[in-house]
């Protein structure tokens, strides 16, 4: 109910240029939204060593099956310019590649079919930012990420040391002593980790975890949690 509601409340502000696009859908609901720069590489100048590219805002609504670009028309109203199913995307990190071009870079392509329909460079303000868009765009399958760890213990793990409540949607509400596989730790302080008691997957600052350092401990949490599921699954069987 709360997906639907969100989704009704989104219909009234998202605006497409051209053909209708039903955006009400009981399979659909928001993974992330925001606002990132788009960088105009076809206006670029030279001011000393540094290449300068003007920039503008571009909002993103990111849906589990299609993601939206659009221009804000007011504060509270957005039109789409270009859209794409989430099996179209193409996303190339260039931070490390862009030689006298500061800041947080990615590349997205939104094909049609084999075919490039549309491509954009875009600048996160941060590189947690970046890295949230980049794997909210591709996430990895929750059980293929827990079977992962169950098969190498020197995956890096975390505990949780004070409760935090999740404030967007990419985000993973934690409770004091959760155990976490950390996937991903970014240099601004961010971590997405996957919860290994039930596979949810988010972000979460670092702040509010501490790292396992002893291989024992890591290895007794997944035989621990491996042992929970096997009984579980034996319960459910059983009813």
């Amino acid at each position: 109910m709360k997906r639907m509601e969100e989704l009704i409340h989104l219909n009234k502000k998202i605006h497409f240029e051209s053909k209708i696009f039903p955006l009400i859908s009981q399979s659909r609901w928001l993974v992330k939204h925001g606002e990132l720069l788009e960088m105009d590489t076809q206006t670029m100048s030279i001011s000393g060593s540094k290449l300068k590219l003007p920039t503008k805002p571009v909002y993103l609504h990111l849906f589990n099956d299609c993601l939206l670009l659009s221009r804000r028309k007011d504060t509270w109203k957005f039109v789409v310019f270009v859209h794409a199913k989430i099996g179209e995307l193409k996303v190339k990190d260039l931070s490390q590649k862009l030689q006298g071009i500061s800041g947080f870079i990615f590349h997205l392509q939104l094909c049609g079919g084999q075919q490039p329909k549309h491509q954009i460079l875009l600048k996160a303000h941060t590189e947690s930012g970046k890295q949230r868009w980049i794997t909210a765009m591709f996430p990895s399958h929750p059980l293929e990420d827990i079977e992962q760890a169950c098969e190498n213990e020197d995956l890096s793990q975390v505990q949780c040391i004070r409760s935090y409540q999740a404030q967007e949607h990419d985000e993973l509400t934690l409770e004091k002593a959760d155990i976490l596989q950390a996937k991903n730790i970014t240099g601004d302080g961010w971590v997405e980790g996957i919860r290994l008691s039930d596979g949810e997957r988010g972000w979460f600052p670092k702040t509010y975890v501490e790292e396992i350092t002893s291989r024992s401990a890591r290895l007794r949490n997944l035989r621990e949690n491996i042992r929970i599921k096997c009984v579980t699954q034996k319960l459910q069987g059983d009813h």
